[in-house]
């Protein structure tokens, strides 16, 4: 799971190239291209808003926190990792549809683009800037723009793009997207399990965890 939607203002459905690259995964900030299709954000123009759809292509982990070891390639594989056992020491694999080959955008042409406002819980963030040490630093209330292309991908990411993540660090553009509600924490599940006990939600309590989220204010 890479969004939450805890409140959003507008879901528009924009048009998206079947063959659009680089992948753009659930959570992430897009933008339109010159010929007015959706594309990942590489922080080098505005963006338009966070996609509401993924559309995988290749091997991705669509997480910051998640390990190679849990990369999957949906071309041949159709399959993702769940976790089923606390602290993540047991895992499941699904079996995907093969109708859209882990690509939500396939059979429509176009992807859900949340904008104008919302909250929502993401794993598209950014962990280390640009510079390969600084550690992004999440702080409530202070402000979130989109990270381009050279970002250096998190500990264990197997992207090696990270365009269109939150991050604490001002891009090319230094178009302010968005800020911190809370820093990232792991966000339950409601399956009981002892992963995490979030107190802060109607979900809390013991339980596994979808991963680790950061919660964010979008504000274009």
């Amino acid at each position: 799971m890479a969004l939450i939607e805890v409140f959003h203002v507008v879901a528009a459905s924009h048009t998206i190239l079947p063959d659009e690259a680089p992948d753009i995964p659930q959570g992430a900030l897009v933008g339109i291209s010159n010929g007015g299709n959706v594309h990942l954000n590489q922080g080098t123009q505005f963006a338009l808003g966070i996609a509401g759809d993924s559309r995988s292509d290749g091997i991705t982990s669509f997480s910051p926190e998640s390990g190679a070891a849990l990369s999957r390639n949906p071309k041949t594989s159709l399959t993702g990792a769940l976790v089923i056992g606390s602290f993540g020491s047991q895992r499941r694999f699904t079996q995907g549809r093969v109708a859209d080959n882990f690509n939500e955008t396939t059979a429509s042409g176009k992807m859900t683009v949340y904008h104008s406002g919302g909250e929502f819980w993401t794993d598209q963030y950014e962990t280390i800037h640009s510079n390969g040490t600084t550690i992004a630093d999440y702080v409530p209330m202070s402000p979130l723009y989109c990270s381009d292309a050279s970002e250096t991908p998190g500990s264990g990411d197997v992207e090696a793009n990270n365009g269109g993540r939150f991050t604490d660090q001002s891009s090319v553009i230094n178009q302010f997207v968005g800020f911190v509600l809370a820093g990232p924490t792991n966000y339950p599940s409601g399956v009981p399990g002892t992963e995490t006990g979030f107190t802060q939600l109607p979900e809390g309590g013991n339980s596994l965890t979808w991963g680790t989220m950061l919660h964010v204010k979008l504000v274009l």
